[in-house]
This record gives structure tokens, C-alpha cells and sequence, in this order.
């Protein structure tokens, strides 16, 4: 399964791992991780972690130099319904993106962060988003 998952971060990452479509990104956030910075980078797995220490901010430029950034891709497939959510971790050196680690969750674990209606008004100046239906809108800077 490990090697499965490099080739599709690789090549694929947003093709659905129930029907193997291509998947439609309906949400991109940048966040900072001010938690981590040069020389101090640990590889976290777990969802916690990331809705504990993510900073939303507008452009990498906001980015303070030697912090971690993390963007989030939210994807539903318009085949199956599958909901998936992409997590790069990486540096920004020189406006090129170091990646650090990218992690995908299918069960909904980031959902509760990026969809919650607390804190919106700091993350979606025009409201939260509607919903997962495939038919909302790119929320966010796109950080690639």
C-alpha cells in the first residue's frame, strides 16, 4: 500500500482511492505551522496535531522566513461522493516549496477543522462554505 500511495502523491493525487476517478478540488488553504521551524521539523501523522498548530494565512509571503507552511487540498469525487483531504507540509526557501511530508485522510478526520463555522469570519472573510456538494466554490489561495 505504501508504494501505491507514493506513486499517487507523485503522479495522481487527485484520483479517488474508492473508483479511481479524478477527484474535483472544491477547497485550498495555505496555513502557516508556526509550531515548526529550520532545524527543528518532526513528521506528524496525526490529524490532532494539525488542527492544533495550523495558522491560516493569505500567501506565502506571510509567512514568516524559516516557519513550516502546510496547504490543504479538500477533494470530493463527483463519481462515488468520496471525500478526501491532502496535507503538504513544506518549507518555503526562495519562493520554491521544500516538501517535508504529505498526508491524505479519507475518513473525514480534517472535516471538523475545515469546515467548522468557529473561527469562519478569521478564515472565510465572506462566511464559511456552504457545503460538501461538489458545487461550491475554490475557497482560498491557490499555494502552488
Amino acid at each position: 500500500m505504501g508504494l501505491f500511495r507514493k506513486l499517487r502523491e507523485k503522479f495522481h493525487d487527485d484520483w479517488c482511492s474508492q473508483c479511481t476517478a479524478e477527484m474535483e478540488p472544491i477547497r485550498r488553504q495555505l496555513y502557516a505551522l508556526p509550531a515548526m521551524t529550520v532545524g527543528h521539523y518532526a513528521a506528524h501523522s496525526e490529524p490532532e496535531y494539525y488542527k492544533k498548530h495550523l495558522v491560516p494565512v493569505e500567501k506565502k509571503a506571510d509567512i514568516p522566513t524559516g516557519m513550516y507552511a502546510c496547504g490543504i487540498t479538500a477533494y470530493r469525487c463527483p463519481q462515488c461522493g468520496h471525500r478526501a483531504v491532502k496535507l503538504f507540509v513544506f518549507l518555503p526557501v526562495r519562493g520554491e516549496e521544500k516538501g517535508e511530508q504529505t498526508l491524505y485522510f479519507e475518513q473525514g478526520e480534517m472535516d471538523d477543522f475545515l469546515w467548522s463555522t468557529q473561527g469562519a469570519e478569521k478564515v472565510f472573510p465572506s462566511g464559511a462554505p456552504r457545503d460538501l456538494d461538489g458545487k461550491s466554490v475554490i475557497q482560498g489561495p491557490y499555494y502552488h
